[in-house]
């Protein structure tokens, strides 16, 4: 922040950047409303401006800082950041499995579980749920191998899935859910669906931020960053593909299921620590049938606003 005379100054007005209006879907009531950015002047800073968003590619998503920045989060000095960042982002606490003053650190809390009963996960026989809380978008048919989307870089499934040509064969011409939590989300992510799952093996990567500021500057984010994979077989819908995306200061995702095991749609995969993140699940080739809303709004670029369970497609296999 800088200071003139009395007055101050966020970098980003000095710069001449503008804030992202991101509008999204609150698919309760239909009604469409503005995001609250948190961090938004950083962000506008990082990557609304060509001097920031060079500085942000050569020294802001490396591994180092994230490790530095996440093991002040974990540590009792940072517990007294909870408070505010409730406050700021209107954060229901009623959810919590814990009060408050239980949480040792701020990232105990960003991590949190929720207080049992907080979240339904839908019971449709052949019901998809959705992975977490967040703004989804739906992608009911990938172009060949490449998730397309007009705000965004193309994303070539060979380079997300670690060169694998297998998985970009497999998922060809198949359906694709993109799910971006913001911070104030639930930071806990589930399985969508029932099934034996594997082993989630990490992609390492960068540190980019997944918010539409930076995934608005031609930059193939979801490519680029660190990331886990985890393929999940279900007896109607075949292989699902898992995958949680990495994000600025989030080098932490840690997974709490056990691979080889039979699991149950709702049940816990994992979670992220600090940062805006993303889920993002990869169907194959006429499985399945998103909801109607989603897609619509999907159609016009808007991301619709989910819970975690909540149906957001049907098996059609």
């Amino acid at each position: 922040m800088a200071k003139w005379g009395q007055r101050e100054f966020p970098i980003s007005k000095i710069l001449g950047v503008e804030s992202k209006q991101i509008e999204v879907v609150n698919r309760k009531t239909g009604d469409t409303f503005v995001e609250k950015v948190y961090g938004d002047d950083v962000m506008k800073v990082f990557y609304g401006h060509p001097v920031g968003l060079a500085v942000t590619s050569r020294m802001l998503t490396s591994r180092v800082l994230s490790n530095v920045y996440g093991a002040y989060n974990d540590s009792a000095a940072s517990k007294h950041k909870i408070e505010d960042f409730v406050q700021a982002l209107d954060i229901d606490v009623a959810e919590c499995s814990k009060d408050l003053v239980e949480y040792v650190s701020f990232n105990d809390f960003f991590a949190r579980k929720l207080r049992v009963g907080a979240r339904e996960v839908t019971q449709s026989e052949k019901g998809v749920a959705s992975p977490g809380d967040g703004r989804l978008l739906v992608f009911p048919k990938i172009t060949e191998t490449t998730l397309s989307y007009v705000k965004w870089a193309p994303i070539h499934l060979f380079d997300l899935f670690n060169k694998s040509q297998e998985l970009a064969d497999k998922f060809r011409d198949g359906a694709c859910a993109v799910l971006r939590l913001c911070p104030s989300d639930y930071h806990r992510f589930h399985f969508p669906i029932s099934g034996k799952v594997g082993i989630t093996k990490t992609v390492p990567g960068l540190l980019h931020s997944v918010s539409p500021y930076a995934l608005e500057q031609g930059l193939p984010v979801y490519c680029m960053n660190k990331r886990t994979i985890c393929e999940l077989k279900n007896n109607d819908m075949g292989t699902v593909l898992l995958m949680e995306v990495g994000a600025m200061f989030v080098g932490s995702i840690v997974q709490t299921y056990r691979a080889g095991t039979q699991v149950q749609r709702g049940d816990e995969k994992g979670y992220f620590k600090f940062g805006g993140s993303t889920c993002v699940l990869f169907f194959e080739k006429n499985s399945i049938a998103f909801d109607p809303d989603l897609q619509s709004n999907s159609e016009k670029g808007l991301e619709t606003l989910v819970k975690m369970g909540e149906q957001i497609g049907v098996s059609v296999r």
